[in-house]
């Protein structure tokens, strides 16, 4: 699965982006995923309350289904997160695994199992959970990077110095871009 499909043309919160055209069973439908850029870093409350950045917020629908699915990265010490679209297609690759290997029950455990649903409020804010809180090292800030489809949630100075790290290693290399479908 893609992500969401609607049957109408729309657009995705306030971006004004308009989904991609998709065929699935016959059916012409739109698929609207997120696009989460930049970087930003918030202040974290005593009861682990974030505020999402109105970029991101920007990125999430506005039917009542305001919300992110965070969970601890298995490959940085710092938290993922992403929408209801992207989180479904993270499932959906972890079921087309062999069943009951050892990467399908590392992976469903690892992300779709420790997954936690958090619903946006009114104010635009998230609560982190107490134990990934710990498990990322967050205290009274938190950087919010964007991934694309995905973003993650660092302590401040443990993500400056895995920026630094990852431009060190990035330069000098090359990206092949990938066609827009239909070309």
């Amino acid at each position: 699965m893609w992500g969401t499909v609607a049957f109408t043309a729309g657009t995705w919160g306030n971006s004004g982006r308009v989904g991609r055209t998709v065929r699935r069973n016959g059916f012409l439908g739109v698929i609207f995923m997120a696009l989460f850029t930049g970087t930003y870093v918030n202040k974290v409350d005593k009861k682990g309350r974030v505020s999402l950045p109105a970029d991101f917020r920007a990125e999430l629908p506005e039917d009542g289904q305001r919300l992110v699915y965070v969970y601890r990265s298995p490959k940085d010490q710092a938290l993922e997160a992403c929408d209801k679209a992207f989180m479904q297609r993270l499932a959906d690759s972890v079921e087309e695994l062999a069943m009951f290997s050892d990467d399908e029950n590392d992976l469903s455990a690892s992300i779709v199992g420790d997954a936690r649903r958090q619903q946006m409020d009114e104010t635009g804010r998230i609560s982190l959970p107490p134990d990934f809180i710990a498990y990322a090292g967050i205290g009274e800030r938190a950087t919010f990077v964007g991934r694309g489809s995905r973003f993650q949630i660092w302590q401040p100075e443990r993500f400056e110095e895995h920026a630094r790290t990852a431009r060190e290693r990035a330069r000098g290399r090359t990206l092949k871009l990938r066609r827009p479908e239909g070309m």
